[in-house]
């Protein structure tokens, strides 16, 4: 590490341009980054529903849909519209009542439920199939071109919608995020450093890193929107510990009248253990997402584990050379602590640690229960939560006037004309289904197939399925709809046997549920392993890891045991992700509390060790839990995709929960188990056995 410090300080030149060309060209590549918005994409191949989309892309091709609402209009200009929005670029077919019935007879003569899917109280709604997917740009554009024709007397919703909102939403909030929580940040290190220019520092070093870090995602050939949306601030905030560690230790050389060079290099040796070790538990949380079943775990922690470790080479290769070069900025811009000293803090927290034990024992039971009692959305409503935009407020319109639109498309083997009739005359006459579209709903059965319109057999039919849409009049997950879904399973069962292939939103949710259960536990256990192993390693102990984990898992029962006595669903993918997340980032304000403390012990009692780690560390761990929180909030707060809103916030708290029991409860566990550790960790007899225990506080 000697040599390595030395290479560091002596190069710093070359390395300073070797990252400026590195930053240039990866900022060119953050636009060659594809993002992914179908999340049915992650889920594992031997799953029914990813068996329906091969299916269905094979026989049929996966082409987005929309409903497309036009308020005050008769049947006539109904029509005109309907020709209009089927001459857009990039869509495929308009279906509407005139399609389904005969329009030229009075309307009270066709059969009402009909009649009342596609025309009411003067308002028409078409049915719109795109040529390519929801998430084809084409697909986005024709939506804009249906935009522009309706005007303001229409509306727009569906899964195609959807994902243009989300496309749009996604680059947008990132913005928002960044101006939301950039200057707060920046206060943050303003008040916590010694030098106005320190934070200067920060922020260029941290901002390298991310902007390598989201060049180099084009590996990865495409991210998912929920990573893109997160993953630049998580990095920035959690990877800006290792700049202030590195930076503390710094000062502390040069407050003892060392050259700056040779500041520097002991700076590089002596918190590097430090440093790696909170980098390698933080991507230690990231790695236990990339056993997920459900792929977009193996998504996010392959960026943010990337991220991290580019933060670390960045503050170890990068930040030194910015350092020394304006080093006399530095000095010229000192200036007197702004924040107190936490002595008095440590003396009390130590003094009332019988209380803090006794407090957190009798929250710690009801916490851990209520986190593994929370109630979890699995299905669209899990991913965006859209009611307060524009976008919704449309969305709602058109539920309000036609009843919620929830489509399933059901497979089932092509060839018997009268299990067709048979099955889709039984959806029709549940009362939770709004429409059937199939080709014996849309054409006379008794036609002879073969003079069927083609683009009507193209759009049902294929060489070995019919295709049928149906529409669900409930909500895609709640309970009623998963009796539904189950039902028209058995119906279809008893037509088809296991030949028939269900698909959509609603019919997805069990499929994500039963997923996502066994994916948490398998997450929980690799990273709390994973990160016990690594603490084991840094101090050489067997009590250490066991202490340091049980306060972090502790604040995440905390954490997400909040929803819970808030009674709120959560996002699966949030209380997935965050509970490995918040171990890995923040168990590195524990490490600090211990090594610390552990420096601390070779010249003080227990208690005076752990009232000066406090104090020597109490700022630096508040600080890096204050910008995670804030970031956290940033993004929270500007997004409106629900997962990402969700799981950030519930990560930005976890941070402060995690920050307030490092301060509180660890100072306590290192006293209470100081013998025990002693005992069970090499090198520990070096501490000072001369230092009496009946130290007055």
């Amino acid at each position: 590490m000697d040599r390595l410090a030395d290479v560091i300080v002596k190069k710093r030149r070359l390395i300073f341009w070797i990252f400026v060309l590195l930053t240039v060209l990866s900022a060119c590549f953050i636009p060659e980054v594809d993002i992914n918005y179908n999340l049915a994409k992650y889920l594992p191949s031997e799953m029914r529903t990813s068996k329906a989309l091969e299916i269905m892309e094979k026989e049929f091709s996966l082409t987005g849909s929309a409903r497309v609402m036009v308020e005050n209009i008769s049947l006539p200009e109904a029509v005109a519209i309907k020709q209009r929005l089927a001459g857009v670029d990039g869509v495929k077919s308009v279906i509407w009542l005139d399609d389904v019935a005969d329009i030229h007879k009075p309307l009270e003569y066709l059969d009402s439920k009909t009649v009342e899917s596609y025309y009411k109280d003067g308002a028409a709604l078409f049915m719109v199939e795109f040529d390519e997917g929801d998430y084809s740009l084409n697909t986005g554009k024709a939506v804009s071109d249906i935009q522009a024709i309706i005007g303001e007397k229409g509306a727009v919703g569906g899964s195609a919608v959807t994902t243009k909102f989300m496309r749009e939403s996604t680059i947008r909030e990132v913005v928002s995020a960044a101006i939301i929580a950039a200057p707060i940040i920046f206060i943050i290190l303003l008040l916590t450093s010694h030098s106005w220019f320190e934070p200067f520092i920060y922020v260029v070093v941290m901002g390298v890193s991310v902007v390598i870090n989201m060049g180099t995602n084009v590996v990865f050939g495409s991210i998912s929107f929920i990573t893109q949306a997160s993953a630049a601030l998580l990095q920035f905030a959690i990877s800006m510990d290792y700049a202030i560690f590195l930076l503390h230790r710094y000062r502390e050389e040069k407050a003892r009248g060392v050259e700056p060079e040779t500041a520097m290099k002991k700076a590089i040796i002596s918190s590097f253990s430090s440093i790696g070790a909170s980098c390698l538990t933080t991507v230690a949380g990231f790695v236990a997402l990339m056993f997920m079943r459900y792929k977009i775990g193996f998504d996010m922690g392959a960026v943010l584990s990337k991220g991290v470790l580019i933060s670390l080479l960045t503050v170890i290769f990068l930040l030194p050379g910015i350092t020394l070069f304006t080093d006399g900025l530095l000095e010229r811009t000192q200036h007197k602590p702004l924040l107190p000293s936490l002595s008095k803090l440590g003396s009390g927290i130590v003094r009332y640690g019988a209380v803090v034990i006794v407090l957190l024992a009798i929250i710690i039971v009801p916490a851990y229960r209520a986190q593994a009692s929370n109630a979890f959305l699995y299905g669209e409503n899990a991913m965006i939560s859209v009611e307060d935009s524009e976008f919704g407020k449309k969305v709602e319109r058109i539920d309000e006037r036609f009843g919620i639109y929830n489509p399933l498309v059901l497979l089932v083997p092509r060839g018997s004309i009268p299990d067709e009739i048979s099955l889709a005359d039984a959806l029709m006459e549940k009362d939770y289904v709004s429409s059937v579209q199939t080709i014996v709903t849309l054409a006379d059965p008794a036609i002879p197939r073969e003079i069927l319109p083609e683009a009507l057999l193209e759009n049902f039919t294929s060489p070995n399925y019919t295709r049928m849409i149906i529409n669900l009049d409930l909500p895609v997950e709640s309970a009623a709809t998963l009796r539904a879904v189950e039902e028209i399973g058995r119906m279809s069962y008893g037509h088809y046997g296991d030949a028939y292939f269900l698909l959509g939103s609603s019919s997805s949710v069990s499929d994500v549920k039963q997923v996502v259960d066994r994916d948490y536990s398998t997450v929980s256990l690799i990273s709390i392993c994973a990160v016990g192993l690594i603490i084991l390693l840094t101090f050489r102990s067997l009590t250490i890891p066991v202490l340091l984990v049980l306060v972090i898992e502790t604040s995440i029962w905390m954490n997400m045991a909040v929803p819970y006595f808030m009674d709120e669903n959560l996002s699966f993918i949030g209380y997935l992700v965050v509970s490995a997340i918040q171990l890995g980032a923040t168990v590195d304000y524990a490490i600090l509390m211990t090594s610390r403390y552990m420096e601390n012990r070779k010249a003080y009692s227990k208690k005076e060790a752990a009232i000066k780690a406090l104090t020597d560390s109490g700022w630096s761990v508040i600080t890096s839990a204050m910008i995670l929180f804030v970031a956290c909030m940033g993004v929270g707060v500007a997004s409106s995709i629900r997962a990402v809103s969700e799981m950030i916030l519930l990560l930005g708290r976890g941070a402060a929960i995690s920050c307030v029991l490092v301060l509180v409860l660890l100072p306590q566990l290192l006293i209470i188990f100081d013998g025990v550790i002693g005992k069970t960790t090499l090198k520990a007899k070096e501490r000072d056995k001369s230092v009496k225990e009946g130290t007055s506080l």
